[in-house]
């Protein structure tokens, strides 16, 4: 299990200094502080996979039981619809729900509208994506925790991808036992926006889980407690170069973010710094 987890999270570092790896938050749809691809769309996810990048993703369920790729409940922010996802079927997001704007709508990252329109991805068509690029994809379950877990584990069963590529996350305890249940020795992550600490990191140890994702910012005191816990952080979602800085001194693993371009690029400079001391 803990071989799968760290074949999910890639190393940015030079030899013999350790530094935080980089996740693509919602597909990394930000280069270099601009809108590059629609959030949480195959692009995104291509683009992710070409740079070896593993990916973060949020699942969500149509009115037909689809597992699809969206952050939101609600379809307004990032695609030409409004109202629930749950009220749609499958056929209809991909048909009348396209995205047309390219980063992220009302993130630190920003957005730009873009007359190219963009599909609401399935699961099956990134699980695909996985089996064939080789791409590592963190999964969070928003909502119905029992419902979501169980499809999920039979989508990535049938789809034939490595369970070392596939983590699983969520805010939610339950869907963290339930995915342990139904997808045994998959890697999986509590995440947490709790400023309360210790409870955070207690409630991650009775999940035994393998990270805990804090809402950042999060400061190296945390990291020590998590650290001795046996549980790696991985905080979101940081898109600056300070914010990125930061996170490398107070010493979490994994650095969650909208510009994964920008933060290897930052930590490619921390790395080679602290090399040339």
């Amino acid at each position: 299990m803990l071989q799968g987890l760290i074949s999910l999270l890639v190393a940015v570092a030079a030899p013999g200094v350790v530094g935080p790896s980089v996740q693509a938050h919602r597909g990394g749809p930000i280069v270099n502080g601009r809108p590059a691809q629609p959030e949480s769309t195959m692009p995104a996810f291509r683009a992710a996979a070409a740079r070896d990048e593993p990916v973060e993703l949020d699942l969500r369920t149509t009115s037909d039981g689809v597992l699809v790729v969206m952050h939101d409940a609600t379809l307004e922010r990032t695609t030409v619809c409004a109202g629930p996802v749950s009220a749609r079927t499958a056929a209809q997001l991909i048909r009348d729900c396209p995205t047309d704007r390219l980063g992220s709508p009302r993130s630190a990252g920003g957005s730009s509208p873009t007359a190219r329109r963009v599909a609401v991805p399935m699961l099956a068509d990134v699980l695909a994506l996985m089996r064939s690029s080789g791409l590592h994809a963190t999964l969070e379950i928003k909502d119905r925790p029992a419902a979501t877990a169980r499809s999920l584990a039979g989508a990535v069963q049938r789809s034939g991808v490595p369970l070392r590529q596939v983590q699983v996350h969520s805010f939610i305890p339950a869907a963290i036992v339930a995915i342990r249940h139904d997808l045994p020795g998959v890697a999986t992550s509590s995440i947490t926006a709790a400023r309360d600490e210790p409870l955070a990191i207690a409630r991650a140890r009775r999940l035994h889980v393998e990270s805990i994702s804090p809402q950042w910012p999060v400061d190296a005191a945390f990291v020590r407690r998590a650290h001795a816990a046996g549980l790696r952080v991985v905080p979101w979602t940081l898109d600056s170069p300070a914010q990125v800085l930061a996170a490398a001194r107070v010493g979490v693993d994994v650095v969650m973010t909208d510009d994964p371009v920008m933060t290897s690029r930052v930590l490619a400079g921390t790395v080679a710094g602290a090399r040339t001391k």
